[in-house]
């Protein structure tokens, strides 16, 4: 099993429940498809993102998320690659001090790569270090801010800390880089409005 940014976050909407969907249209995605790749950035990352922020088709913007996830784990480094990789390989088979050594040599090596940390995150929420997890969370996002998968674990683990304003706040960037994502859309748009009937 590879462990993810994409799976910590349909593991967090599978244990708060089914969301309403909202209605999504597919005009915003025929007008990306028709768009020149000129006017988009050369970098693929950047056009993955510019492509995920405008489209409003659900399931392709979860392919969309998952090849940004997929790039985001990886490293321009062979070591570093290397390393993620037999971190990875201890996880599925049970060593996870050794998967967390890995990925610690990995970041000695590489402290400007945010593949390491994201990966690292996401080990310690599995394993139940929310604290670690949160301190590489804020590691990764200052190295790519756009991380919308580091956004969604650090807004879990608010949330899961009584921190739920905090985590609303932290959902809404979320939504400015994945505006498709339903559940997420729903959830916030619920938590908006009982907050607002508090008030009344």
């Amino acid at each position: 099993m590879r462990f993810s940014m994409s799976a910590i976050l349909i593991l967090a909407a599978l244990a708060t429940g089914p969301l309403p969907a909202l209605a999504q249209g597919n005009a915003a995605d025929e007008q990306v498809s028709a768009m020149p790749d000129a006017l988009v950035e050369s970098d693929p990352l950047d056009r993955l993102y510019d492509r995920l922020k405008r489209t409003s088709d659900a399931g392709r913007a979860a392919d969309l998320a998952r090849q940004i996830d997929e790039y985001l784990d990886r490293s321009p480094s062979p070591t570093v690659s290397l390393l993620i990789e037999w971190s990875d390989d201890s996880e599925n088979n049970g060593r996870s001090a050794a998967a967390l050594d890995f990925l610690s040599e990995a970041i000695a090596l590489r402290p400007d790569e945010a593949a390491p940390y994201r990966k690292r995150a996401v080990l310690h929420y599995t394993h139940g270090d929310l604290e670690r997890a949160m301190d590489d969370i804020r590691t990764s996002l200052s190295l790519e801010p756009r991380d919308f998968g580091a956004l969604g674990l650090m807004a879990t683990i608010l949330d899961r800390t009584g921190r739920q304003e905090a985590a609303v706040e932290v959902w809404r960037r979320y939504l400015e880089l994945y505006p498709a994502d339903r559940d997420v859309a729903a959830f916030v748009e619920s938590t908006l409005n009982e907050r607002a009937g508090k008030r009344i």
